[in-house]
């Protein structure tokens, strides 16, 4: 058992120079990750538009020149400046306030959903990676171990300690264990090419050993639910999407209000030189509001459709706190059930079965016993230690997806 654990440790030692840490992995994604980059953005253009949705009506000015055939017949120039300004009775713009705001709050709940996602992508991704890395490890002590044993096998061969075909058979299993190895090499290398996408370009030459490490679970189901109910940004986004909806129609409402346009203006008037309707010249001012006649209204076919979305927006929010509750009793099963599998994975096992392993190759070196009881051996421990693996790495990730679920990074 030692010169197994031995060559695991050799087999490992390539890989730890360089090693990257889960924390920095994932604060990496954090701040690199150009998906959630561009996510982010979505908040700075909701903030403009809020921004945007402040401006008032502007003002209009007019300007105006005539001439009454002043040079033929004398009747003089005019010069009018007038100014008007229009407003709405239904007070749109803070209206249109209100639903930038709650556009703004959406898209921050909506940013920080898909970082939720994100981070439980990044987190399976590692788990991924470990148990590339810890079965290429497995792998390579593996292959090593066999090719000593099919040199070993050729020289007693020749020596005619054993027959032919154990030393033939001893090559191709070393053969065929070193292609595994180099299969299991390829996996850990797309697993981190991975990794470094998911963290904006991160270089990955290794990772650390002890990644898996988790925080055990002793909330109550329920409480969980409770909990992510509270905090799940997704949830808080339908409860915005709610209240958009209201202020959707509401300023559909507003909209509809007429929209009245005042107006003033000042004219000069030179004078009119013409013999038979002379006039002095003269100053004008003038004054007046404008109501548009809106029919228009008439149509609530646009306040119809405002008011479905307020009902619409009612369900979605109702069938997201199921979604949302299911998910994490989903998740907390998924991770009891792993929990169990994991604790049977236990190291009194796997150093048993390294114990067999061991006592198989002796025996099989003495003469006591034949290849293919060596090898079965060998398969049983390859088997049982990449179950270990799998069950850790599978543990790591139901953990990953309950924390998702719940809406929190520890609990």
């Amino acid at each position: 058992m030692r010169k197994i654990i031995s060559l695991l440790a050799f087999a490992c030692v390539p890989f730890l120079a360089a090693s990257q840490t889960f924390d920095t992995f994932i604060s990496a994604v954090e701040r690199y990750n150009s998906g959630y980059l561009a996510e982010k953005y979505n908040i700075d253009i909701a903030e403009a538009n809020a921004e945007a949705a402040r401006v008032f009506n502007d003002p209009e000015v007019s300007v105006e020149y005539g001439d009454n055939q002043d040079r033929v017949l004398m009747m003089g120039r005019t010069l009018e400046v007038g100014l008007s300004y229009n407003f709405s009775l239904g007070n749109v713009r803070k209206a249109r306030i209100n639903v930038a705001k709650s556009e703004e709050e959406l898209t921050k709940s909506l940013v920080s959903d898909y970082f939720r996602n994100l981070r439980l992508e990044a987190m399976s991704a590692w788990a991924r990676a470990w148990e590339a890395r810890e079965i290429l490890a497995l792998k390579t002590s593996t292959a090593e171990s066999m090719r000593s044993l099919a040199s070993s096998d050729s020289l007693r061969a020749a020596a005619g300690e054993i027959g032919k075909t154990d030393a033939t058979q001893s090559s191709i299993e070393a053969r065929a264990l070193r292609g595994d190895m180099l299969g299991a090499r390829a996996d850990y290398s797309n697993a981190l090419t991975c990794l470094s996408a998911l963290s904006g370009g991160m270089a990955f030459k290794d990772i650390s050993a002890d990644g898996l490490g988790i925080s055990p679970v002793n909330v109550p189901v329920d409480a969980l639910v409770e909990m992510a109910l509270d905090r799940r940004a997704d949830l808080k986004a339908a409860v915005i999407s709610k209240t958009l909806s209201e202020r959707n129609l509401a300023l559909a409402k507003a909209e509809l209000a007429p929209e009245i346009g005042l107006n003033a203006g000042y004219s000069y008037n030179k004078e009119v030189r013409n013999e038979i309707a002379p006039a002095p010249k003269f100053n004008g001012v003038t004054v007046g509001v404008s109501i548009p006649l809106k029919f228009s209204s008439m149509n609530k076919g646009t306040r119809r459709a405002a008011e479905m979305a307020v009902s619409q927006a009612d369900a979605a929010y109702e069938e997201a706190c199921r979604q949302i509750e299911a998910e994490v009793r989903m998740a907390w099963a998924s991770y009891q059930a792993a929990l169990e599998t994991a604790r049977e994975c236990s190291d009194s096992m796997l150093a048993d079965a390294a114990d067999i392993l061991e006592s198989r190759k002796k025996a099989y070196l003495q003469g006591e016993s034949s290849l293919l009881d060596y090898l079965l051996a060998r398969r049983v421990y390859n088997d049982t230690a990449e179950a270990c693996i799998g069950a850790k790495s599978a543990l790591f990730t139901s953990w990953s997806e309950l924390l998702a679920a719940v809406g929190t990074e520890v609990l």
